[in-house]
């Protein structure tokens, strides 16, 4: 099959949840034998690193990087585009010279589909579904509009809670005309497709996200030297929140429990106060890790103290694939299929979640075995889910 892979950015380093499921999906597109081409967006003058760009290659045969520019002109075109897309989409529309390249482009590729990650890049997708008239498949990670509201909310910058408040107007209209439009929607979330369906569209059904390879190469037989784990986005409101939540209700219950406790929080760009915060309670705190693989083969148990947002948490399903235990919250767990939620330690009060952490640790400590899920992250997570969505888009003898 030949696949054009529109990403709303660069996929590498996957260190954000988005990334994760772009990058990964990119891999099982490759691992199955399928043509990419991939088209994606990166800041203004800001490339990819070499490795991150052979990284991409070894999974995509062609790719076309987009620059979201910051210069005068293109600024007054994305004004322009206001008019009638949101901020987000509007950044993202290519210039007609660089549209009709793109086109020309991928016409030549001769696609069988288009796979859209997000809402983001809907307008190119559209566009080349509109012209080269391919299914179009949209991978759905949130229920947009709700989430994006959400975070402007629990944004603590001035700056970051008025650009993402800007980015939601239209964004709820753009949504539905996405999923009137694609032949198929994947949902990353069961929640979330059943609120769709509610909204009358048949055309959507759950995709699970893959977990980290690197992290499932970690599982069973390490040492572990670290009790409690958290990795994921630092610069995400909803995870700030989540932890702030934790540090100021749950820890000072567990440290009282067992003051030699060792809990490591991981992952990009740390605000300055929870960095600060980290080192008065002495938290380590590991910002930026270039690979967070290595730090989940080394813990006991992995939590994640969620209490907002949609979609699936990509942090859930990677701290699942360790096979070690997991503390969460039914936010953590939201979207994932009961199989897997009644695997998980699900607690959303402070003393419930401070008592369930307490035990697991001591539970690994003592070296207790942690139940095999290797079967059921094959199954559900494994990358024969990505060739049965595809199947249900064209059947093998309908590519080229």
């Amino acid at each position: 099959m030949r696949i054009v892979h529109i990403l709303h950015e660069f996929p590498y380093p996957a260190n954000s949840g988005i990334r994760c499921d772009m990058a990964r999906r990119l891999e099982a597109f490759a691992a199955l034998g399928h043509q990419v081409l991939v088209i994606a967006w990166v800041p203004d003058g800001q490339q990819p690193s070499p490795a991150n760009l052979a990284r991409l290659a070894q999974s995509a045969g062609k790719v076309e990087l987009l620059e979201i520019a910051a210069d005068p002109a293109t600024r007054l075109r994305r004004i322009w585009n206001l008019r009638t897309h949101p901020s987000y989409i509007a950044a993202r529309i290519p210039t007609p010279g660089a549209s009709a390249a793109l086109i020309e482009g991928v016409t030549a590729f001769a696609p069988d589909l288009v796979w859209v990650e997000g809402i983001h890049p809907s307008w190119l997708a559209l566009e080349i579904h509109r012209r080269l008239e391919i299914p179009l498949c949209y991978r759905a990670h949130n229920i947009e509009h709700r989430y994006l509201s959400e975070q402007a909310r629990l944004a603590r910058s001035t700056r970051q809670k008025l650009a993402l408040w800007a980015g939601t107007w239209g964004l709820a209209r753009a949504e539905n005309a996405l999923h009137t439009a694609a032949d198929h929607v994947f949902d990353i979330s069961a929640d979330d497709l059943a609120y769709w369906r509610d909204k009358g569209f048949t055309n959507g059904q759950w995709l699970a996200p893959q977990p980290d390879p690197d992290i499932l190469a970690q599982a069973g037989g390490q040492s572990r030297d670290i009790d409690l784990l958290f990795v994921g986005s630092l610069s995400s409101p909803n995870n700030i929140a989540g932890l702030k939540w934790f540090l100021d209700a749950i820890y000072p219950a567990i440290v009282a429990r067992m003051n030699d406790i060792r809990l490591v929080i991981a992952g990009r760009k740390p605000p300055a106060d929870l960095v600060r915060r980290a080192r008065e309670i002495g938290v380590e705190l590991i910002a930026d890790p270039v690979n967070a693989a290595p730090l989940f083969g080394r813990a006991h148990v992995m939590i994640n103290p969620i209490l907002h947002g949609s979609g699936v948490n990509i942090k859930t399903v990677d701290m699942f694939a360790t096979g070690q235990p997991v503390v969460t919250t039914t936010k953590g767990a939201r979207g994932l299929p009961q199989e897997i939620v009644e695997q998980l330690v699900v607690a959303d009060a402070p003393d419930a979640f401070a008592d369930a952490a307490v035990s697991a640790v001591r539970a690994g400590r003592a070296g207790k075995v942690v139940a095999d899920r290797a079967t059921l992250i094959a199954t559900v997570f494994g990358t024969a889910a990505v060739a049965d969505a595809l199947a249900t888009v064209l059947p093998t003898g309908a590519v080229h």
